[in-house]
């Protein structure tokens, strides 16, 4: 009776380490719920209130603007547009603020016969149509193009930092996402940041979860120039648990090799008691 009745104990034992076991790496795995985009809101994804097409990007203060003239006059076009002109390479370097202009302080650049132009708070459309009327006086017929320069963004995940220019104008969080190779499984979805610099020199911080269907049409879905995206690895990425038959496969490998190592420990200590008597 003593012999089939010991093992009781060792199964119970066995059982209650295997349940601790695996309610620890339960939180650790990694299931379709966490990392699956475009789901529909419940109580666990959260829904996000409708949001109109956000307005375009308004330089800012060190802002590098690239601003081109196009004009049939071959002499203005040379004046305003140094960098395309048939003049030596020494000289087009000298010249190189007629095309690129990097917004001062006080939110200006100068331009050439136009002297000091507000451009901090606008968009390049503003700027493009502002320039244009002013440049009337001195040449005829002329179009001009305002590009931003420093139209990047950058991306900061658990594994990888980068930074991406943007390639069209209004850029969607997931077409940025993609750029950077989208997010290991390991990420934390639920708490995207988006650090954000304000025309006011102040910094945003907006925080959404990238797995709601009802970010499309909220203030989240589009990014803007120098935007940083942070995402972070969820809590009990340590573990690297992909799937719930994982975790109870590690679980029943640990505890299988600890009930071998206790096996073994009390047959050394069996032998060791009966070459002492």
């Amino acid at each position: 009776v003593r012999l089939y009745g010991r093992p009781r104990p060792m199964i119970k034992n066995y059982f209650a380490a295997f349940t601790l076991i695996f309610i620890i790496l339960l939180p650790s795995c990694v299931t379709p719920r966490k990392t699956r985009y475009l789901q529909e809101p419940d109580k666990y994804v959260p829904a996000y209130p409708e949001y109109h097409t956000p307005a375009d990007y308004q330089v800012m203060k060190s802002d590098e603007l690239n601003i081109r003239v196009i004009t049939l006059d071959p002499e203005s076009s040379k004046i305003f547009n140094a960098s395309t002109s048939e003049s030596s390479s020494t000289l087009s370097s000298a010249y190189k603020g007629l095309d690129t202009y990097t917004v001062y302080e006080d939110g200006t650049i100068d331009f050439p016969y136009l002297g000091t132009i507000p451009v901090a708070g606008k968009t390049t459309r503003q700027i493009k149509k502002e320039i244009e009327s002013q440049l009337r006086d001195y040449v005829k017929d002329c179009s001009v193009e305002v590009r931003l320069v420093n139209s990047f963004f950058n991306l900061l995940t658990e594994n990888s930092a980068s930074r991406h220019a943007l390639t069209k104008e209004k850029m969607t969080i997931f077409e940025a996402l993609a750029v950077g190779g989208d997010l290991s499984k390991y990420a934390d979805r639920q708490h995207v940041k988006v650090l954000r610099q304000l025309p006011s020199g102040q910094t945003e911080i907006k925080e959404f979860d990238i797995r709601s269907k009802d970010i499309l049409g909220s203030e989240y879905y589009y990014i803007q120039p120098n935007d940083i995206i942070y995402v972070k690895a969820f809590k009990g990425q340590f573990f690297r648990v992909d799937s719930f038959l994982t975790a109870i496969g590690i679980t029943s490998t640990t505890i299988s090799f600890g009930v071998l190592i206790w096996s073994i420990v009390n047959l050394c200590k069996g032998a060791a008691g009966g070459t002492a008597q």
